[in-house]
């Protein structure tokens, strides 16, 4: 047996020789909390020397290792917990309270290193019971009891998950681990090839063999105690152990326990998509370490864009100021993936990203947002969405009654009524029939937009040199209606679509992802917002049509060309932004303002193209027409 736990306390200091091993740590220390009891009784006489020996060895092993740990507070605090448990196991402390330290100390690593302790997905039991019976079962017994055919002889025997005393010092995420990881020189091999979802599935399987029928059935527990809801938060419940959440909470405490780890599905109903984006950046750092530069580069843009972003409105109603600072963060860490900076460098980026990722999942409420943050997102998602498609369609319906074609007016309602039609259909395609990534997402805006940028900077210029025509009231009488055959028309149609199709497909998801983080109250607030923001909307259209209709025919062609520049400006800083998102062009960060509702965002490639748009509608307005009556005059 000492031969077998000296390998084991072998290994694991070998290997840990990275901060990315703090599960091998985390086991360790569970193992040490759990079996010291198996040593030691509660008034300090030795049950067992040899394994009181094994256990002296861990504790100063442990010592040693976090000594080995990356400098900073977190350490110096692990630190002192490990001086503690090597004290208190020497001095045959009682098993109470070296489970308590050690609980302390697994706590401390997973705050500090912001270590994932929980699923990607709810743990498919069904599954896991299919899984333990083809694996598991031929050594732990059909019902967890360690008595399986291959059981006979085995030393050490394996665990008997039905044991009441085991259960209540195991926490899920050290069943976890140990699937993972196996036990050296014994028959609990590793099982990190089996995909992670279906590891959690089988610890959340054989963590719920000792569960009592009552605890089971639920029948004494009661969810809607106040006092019970940080327990129901599945990022505590894999942390802790039955006899802690005992401790903390109470009888309640446990018999809530028992029943959520038998019926898991209750803690992932409303989960967020903060996280996804956690386990995304770990998927980043395991690519990166392995040395697959490209995948941790996808990796980290989908960390952001299938799941930060999507709750980056609610974020921003309650603190904007960390939404920016979370997404510069994640824009630096795919710009220092590109430059191939030293993993440990990659690895702080990542744990500091995560830890304000989780400050934002608290600012945020927790498992829903409050009234007020899903009136405050509804109203903005919504307004800073539609206002360019806004202006751009009701700039073109301005044109249209100014110059007399009313008629021509179903054009303009065929491209933003389709791209309605067309948005709605491409949502409900991504949620029953196709995948559609975060990545194509943007792809899609940032496209519509450069195109749209096109189009506008074209219908500017030509609506600015028409103000300048030397015949003007010849021009509107006859070449107006010749330029506007159906051809044009049909072009106005598709300008009409594009600018609206490429907000109304991302303001879908928005408002999905905020539903799933508003309660039942919230959802009306939410409701409220949505109905304030299109009636604003409607208000701004009826401003821009009715004081643009007062505008002399000339002037108002002059300020319609000024507005369709200022938009093609806008839409080209918001279509690299989003490519960049996508992750198709690079970020090259500048000091400069940021005025997102205009599209200028502090990086070198959309300042660039928007100085060049600049420099050229300059040219357009003030040196073609010098040009000109240059040439005229001569």
């Amino acid at each position: 047996m000492k031969r077998f736990l000296l390998a084991f306390a072998f290994l694991l200091f070998s290997t840990l020789t990275h901060a990315a091993d703090l599960q091998q740590l985390l086991q360790l220390i569970d193992y040490v909390g759990v079996d010291y009891g198996e040593a030691v009784m509660a008034e300090g006489g030795i049950i067992n020397p040899d394994e009181y020996e094994e256990m002296k060895d861990f504790s100063q092993g442990i010592v040693t290792q976090i000594g080995e740990l990356p400098a900073g507070e977190t350490r110096e605090r692990l630190a002192g917990l490990a001086e503690r448990l090597s004290a208190g196991v020497m001095a045959r402390a009682a098993p109470a309270e070296i489970r308590s330290v050690a609980g302390e100390m697994r706590q401390a690593i997973i705050d500090g290193y912001k270590v994932t302790v929980v699923p990607r997905k709810a743990p498919d039991l069904a599954r896991a019971a299919q899984l333990y019976a083809e694996q598991c079962a031929s050594c732990h017994g059909a019902n967890g009891a360690g008595d399986g055919p291959l059981a006979a002889g085995m030393q050490p025997p394996p665990i008997d998950f039905t044991d009441r005393e085991r259960y209540l010092q195991r926490n899920l995420y050290g069943l976890y681990n140990t699937i993972t990881q196996g036990v050296p020189d014994t028959a609990m091999k590793p099982f990190h090839e089996m995909p992670a979802d279906d590891r959690w599935s089988l610890a959340f399987y054989v963590g719920q063999f000792a569960v009592s029928e009552a605890e089971r059935s639920g029948a004494d527990s009661n969810f809607s105690d106040s006092a019970l809801a940080p327990l129901q938060d599945v990022r505590k419940l894999t942390v802790l152990t039955p006899a802690e959440a005992q401790q903390q909470y109470g009888e309640a405490g446990l018999q809530l326990m028992g029943y959520l780890r038998t019926h898991p599905d209750a803690l992932f109903a409303n989960r967020s998509p903060l996280e996804f984006s956690l386990h995304r950046l770990d998927d980043v750092v395991s690519a990166y370490r392995a040395g697959d530069t490209g995948k941790a580069y996808r990796m980290a843009v989908e960390a952001y864009l299938e799941g930060f972003e999507l709750v980056e409105q609610g974020l921003n109603a309650v603190d904007s100021e960390l939404r920016l600072d979370i997404e510069h963060d994640m824009t630096m860490l795919r710009n220092d993936i590109r430059k191939g900076i030293p993993v440990d460098q990659l690895e702080a980026s990542v744990i500091r990203i995560k830890g304000k990722l989780e400050t934002a999942a608290q600012r945020l409420g927790g498992r829903a947002l409050s009234g007020t943050a899903a009136f405050a997102s509804a109203f903005f998602i919504l307004l800073r969405e539609g206002l360019e498609a806004l202006l751009v369609v009701v700039a073109l319906a301005a044109f249209l009654v100014k110059t007399e074609h009313r008629d021509a007016m179903r054009y303009l309602h065929y491209g933003w009524i389709g791209a309605l039609g067309a948005g709605f259909l491409t949502w409900w395609a991504s949620v029953s029939l196709i995948q559609i990534s975060g990545a194509s997402r943007e792809i899609t805006e940032g496209v519509a937009a450069l195109t749209a940028t096109a189009v506008l900077f074209y219908v500017g210029f030509w609506l600015h040199d028409k103000t300048n025509a030397v015949q003007w009231k010849h021009f509107i009488e006859s070449n107006v209606r010749r330029a506007l055959g159906t051809g044009t028309l049909w072009g106005l149609s598709g300008l009409s679509f594009i600018a609206v199709y490429r907000e109304v497909f991302e303001t879908i998801l928005f408002y999905q992802a905020l539903w799933v983080q508003t309660d039942e109250a919230g959802k009306s607030l939410a409701l409220s917002g949505f109905g304030t923001a299109v009636a604003t909307l409607a208000v701004l259209g009826w401003v821009v049509i009715r004081y643009s209709m007062r505008l002399p025919l000339r002037q108002f062609f002059s300020v319609t060309g000024i507005l369709m520049f200022v938009l093609a400006v806008i839409f080209a800083g918001k279509g690299v932004a989003a490519l960049q998102e996508a992750g198709y062009i690079p970020i090259s960060p500048v000091n400069f303002p940021r005025f997102e509702l205009f599209g200028i965002y502090p990086n070198l490639q959309g300042l660039a193209l928007q100085l060049g748009l600049l420099l050229l509608a300059l040219f357009l307005w003030y040196g073609l027409p010098s040009k000109r009556r240059a040439a005229t005059s001569s």
